[in-house]
């Protein structure tokens, strides 16, 4: 076994080369602005700002496509439904036997567009850096070690135990397994599902005791190295200005 991770490559662009204290603070704050936002022309706008980053950060689209729709799909339901329930006394339209609210649409409309803007924002901060080096920034900005720690050991060993999951399930298949909805399916898979845990469990033992051999002291530590310039700075002023517009239109909004 090894820890050491293939990472995918980072395209060279602008967002890559912003350092990665100032890119994680921008984030998080255009993150919890726009989540706090209301009504649809902020969320709107927000969109855009983040799809044009994805756009400058060159991400391959096959890649941001993919992520982007199921981000779409977890905003799906809120469409869905606030249409049919949300104010169906009010203004809205007929549609056959149904009601369509039209503070509902807005109102689902609005958190489809903050999800897919959160989501172009996860995607820039992720493919734009090496996962460790985002997590090491982490750690420079103050987030607890131990919670950094646990966040990259959770990350490596989620795609170990992936790979023990896809040998059991090649294993069940040379034997002629087939899932089905019967009490032997139901039974097989509860008994991968043991096995995977069990796996999972002898592994952290062992990897603990690598980890106290080579000395491991509880702390986190990085090679990562950091250099801040006013061309870092300023991106991140400006996108926290950028933010804070957005909330106060939005306020004006909700006033109005």
């Amino acid at each position: 076994m090894t820890l050491a991770l293939r990472h995918r490559p980072i395209p060279d662009s602008p967002l890559a080369r912003w350092d990665a204290r100032w890119k994680l603070a921008a984030i998080l704050v255009a993150v919890g602005g726009i989540a706090s936002l209301n009504h649809l022309a902020p969320a709107g706008v927000a969109l855009g700002a983040g799809l044009v980053l994805l756009v400058a950060s060159r991400l391959p689209g096959g890649w941001v496509r993919g992520r982007l729709a199921a981000f779409a799909l977890a905003a799906l339901p809120f469409l869905v439904v606030l249409p049919f329930t949300l104010d169906p006394a009010g203004p809205g339209w007929e549609v056959g036997p149904l009601r369509v609210s039209e503070r509902g649409l807005l109102s689902g409309l609005a958190v489809s567009f903050r999800c897919l803007a959160i989501g172009t924002l996860a995607l820039v901060l992720v493919g734009t850096a090496p996962f460790h080096h985002t997590i090491a920034a982490a750690h420079r900005l103050k987030v607890p070690g131990l919670l950094v720690l646990l966040t990259l050991l959770a990350y490596r060993y989620a795609f170990l135990l992936g790979d023990e999951l896809r040998r059991l399930r090649v294993a069940l298949r040379t034997r002629g397994f087939r899932a089905s909805a019967n009490r032997h399916g139901y039974r097989t898979l509860g008994h991968v599902t043991g096995a995977v845990l069990v796996r999972g469990t002898d592994r952290a033992d062992r990897v603990a005791d690598a980890m106290r051999c080579r000395g491991f002291d509880g702390r986190f530590h990085t090679l990562a190295a950091f250099r801040t310039t006013p061309a870092d700075i300023i991106p991140c002023l400006l996108a926290v200005a950028g933010i804070a517009l957005l909330v106060i239109w939005d306020r004006w909004l909700s006033l109005g």
